[in-house]
């Protein structure tokens, strides 16, 4: 029975989601996206790359990304954990103007408690998670092409939903990209929407017990961009542009 209910609990937790997809397009523009190695990322990258110009950062694997033959699309790899690495692409970025900065790379980070908080391995963390957002927001800014910023968040970067702790590195991180996020969307004034997303529970290597397909995911978050309502940027928002708190 414990089984049963519990399958029941997620039925109903992701019923929503699906009742109400779209499969919105974005067409025509400079879409810069990260992680695009596997999970949300690649499959973004799939459902725009036919009619956008597309440049992606992958970390060391490319394998994927690489089948993907087209040619507007150019590939970059970048290890985003030690944050010089980006020292290397400004070039890239600025004259590619991107309209559209999708930031999907994100490191976990081991479960730990503070007793093993590691600075080194955090720092890592921190890199990707949040200053690799910042750095590659900045440098496109410079192109003055942008329109719009999406980060992928968690609601485990939430204050207010945190009830067990624990995941010291990534918590924090996530936070961080929120209020980030929050503060970019003030300066931008809706000039540029910065749109901060809770993609929920989503099975990808970063979360092998995930629920929901990463194709899904990602047309929803083509759906928001696509949209590209106003009176939600600088919100932590779900899939369904629920805002949530945080």
């Amino acid at each position: 029975m414990g089984i049963l209910k519990t399958l029941k609990r997620k039925y109903f937790k992701y019923k929503e989601h699906f009742a109400q997809h779209k499969n919105l397009k974005i067409i025509k523009k400079n879409i810069l996206i990260t992680g695009v190695n596997s999970g949300i990322g690649l499959c973004i990258l799939k459902r725009i790359v036919n009619e956008n110009n597309v440049l992606a950062f992958v970390n060391n694997n490319s394998d994927q990304a690489e089948k993907i033959k087209t040619n507007n699309l150019s590939i970059l790899k970048c290890d985003f954990s030690n944050i010089d690495n980006l020292n290397g692409f400004e070039q890239n970025i600025t004259s590619f103007k991107p309209n559209i900065i999708i930031n999907c790379a994100a490191m976990f980070g081991d479960q730990i408690n503070i007793e093993e908080f590691d600075f080194k391995n955090y720092y890592k963390v921190l890199n990707t998670n949040v200053i690799a957002p910042i750095v590659i927001t900045k440098l496109s800014l410079k192109a003055n092409n942008l329109e719009q910023v999406i980060n992928i968040s968690s609601e485990m970067g939430s204050t207010n939903l945190n009830k067990t702790g624990n995941y010291f590195y990534y918590r924090s991180s996530k936070n961080l990209l929120n209020s980030f996020s929050k503060n970019l969307s003030i300066e931008f004034n809706n000039k540029v929407n910065v749109y901060c997303i809770h993609p929920g529970s989503v099975k990808t290597k970063m979360n092998s017990g995930g629920v929901l397909d990463p194709d899904f995911a990602a047309q929803k978050i083509i759906n928001i961009s696509a949209e590209n309502d106003e009176s939600i940027s600088g919100a932590l928002i779900d899939l369904n542009k629920k805002i949530l708190p945080w």
